[in-house]
């Protein structure tokens, strides 16, 4: 199992993420990727800029890979920052009024701002990971896992599904 506070060069990064999130970092109209928690959590302190993100869709396949390029870390959020948040990241983040409502008692944001978005055929093997953290919503994997040189290599990217 990765660890967590591996150094930028020892680790990729796995978001999960739902469909209508996917589609919209596959139409580059979703730039960054915001989550709040209540305790201090991957990928809170150990994403930075210049690491593979890959996105897996909830209960499905990795559809997406992109490259961070800038990542803020925000710690004891009172409700009042994050409805701050709400509102200084609509354009990036594109979240739905509701997330940010359910999520008001957060003390922890991480936003990971990236570009290079390109749509993958495959994904990193997570399973160790995933099998050590089953419900993770965010998984840090070796750098080894990295996919992506082999994707442009063998030219495996498909078109928006």
């Amino acid at each position: 199992m990765m660890n967590p506070e591996a150094s930028s060069a020892d680790a990729i990064h796995l978001a999960v993420v739902h469909q209508n999130y996917i589609e919209l970092i596959l139409r580059g109209t979703k730039t960054a990727e915001l989550r709040l928690t209540k305790n201090r959590n991957p990928p809170h302190g150990v994403v930075h800029p210049g690491q593979r993100l890959y996105f897996k869709q909830s209960s499905g396949p990795v559809r997406a890979t992109a490259v961070v390029t800038h990542v803020e870390s925000l710690t004891d959020l009172t409700p009042a920052d994050v409805a701050r948040l709400a509102k200084d990241s609509a354009e990036t983040v594109r979240g739905e009024p509701d997330f940010f409502e359910q999520r008001s008692s957060a003390r922890f944001a991480s936003v990971i701002h990236f570009d290079r978005v390109q749509p993958c055929a495959f994904g990193p093997d997570f399973a160790a990971e995933r099998a050590a953290n089953p419900r993770a919503a965010w998984l840090v994997l070796p750098a080894e896992a990295d996919v992506y040189p082999d994707c442009l290599a063998t030219n495996l990217f498909t078109a928006n599904r």
